[in-house]
């Protein structure tokens, strides 16, 4: 039993000393009350340790991008970055429990499902961003260039071309600006959804029932 605890202590790297300690002593608590001494013993009661710990992990990481959603109003709520931050790394430890969880077929397409489409959504956004943010500012900066020149040789034509390229430059900073609101809005949409196929379908021993962060 003390080996089954140690191995999940050591998996457990992303939380802090103190909330190690605490699932530590929770579980080895448990543990000694059922009269469970073995390694063995303990997988059949709990799980692996690699099961578990993951578990513990995306519950911790779902509480916390909860509150942070709870705290938003305050003036330190989180930053749009912060929060899209948030929203990733509990979907990722949300698929890493779900695949390291005792499911059914038609539970694992879901798990399935769900990493393709976090996949699918981060690629997109990301070359969505890129293509847009580099056209543009290509754009503003050939227009830039254009309208130096031809300031020159002909003013008015210079200007105009200035004129489009701060256009151009600065509509490049509007859309870098909405396309972090749209990923931002995406990314924790498929959080909420990850959260409760998660919280719907992963089966849960009696210990983990009864333990909260």
């Amino acid at each position: 039993m003390t080996d089954y605890i140690r191995a999940v202590e050591k998996l457990l790297g992303q939380l802090t000393t103190a909330e190690q300690q605490e699932v530590v002593e929770y579980y080895k608590e448990y543990l000694l009350d059922a009269g469970i001494e073995s390694y063995q013993g303990a997988v059949d009661e709990l799980g692996s340790p690699r099961s578990l710990a993951r578990k513990v992990l995306a519950d911790y990481s779902i509480r916390m991008n909860e509150k942070d959603k709870a705290d938003a109003d305050t003036p330190q709520s989180r930053s749009m970055v912060q929060a899209t931050k948030s929203n990733v790394r509990t979907v990722w430890l949300i698929i890493l429990a779900m695949l390291s969880a005792p499911v059914t077929i038609p539970i694992l397409l879901l798990v399935v499902a769900l990493f393709i489409a976090f996949a699918a959504v981060l690629f997109g956004l990301i070359v969505a961003v890129l293509a847009v943010f580099l056209s543009i500012v290509a754009l503003g900066v050939v227009g830039l260039v254009v309208g130096i020149i031809m300031l020159f040789q002909a003013p008015w034509t210079g200007i105009f071309y200035l004129g489009v390229g701060l256009f151009f430059l600065g509509a490049s900073l509007l859309g870098w600006l909405v396309l972090k609101w749209v990923s931002s809005w995406v990314i924790g949409g498929l959080s909420w959804l990850a959260k409760k196929i998660y919280q719907r379908f992963i089966p849960r021993s009696r210990a983990e029932r009864g333990h909260k962060l």
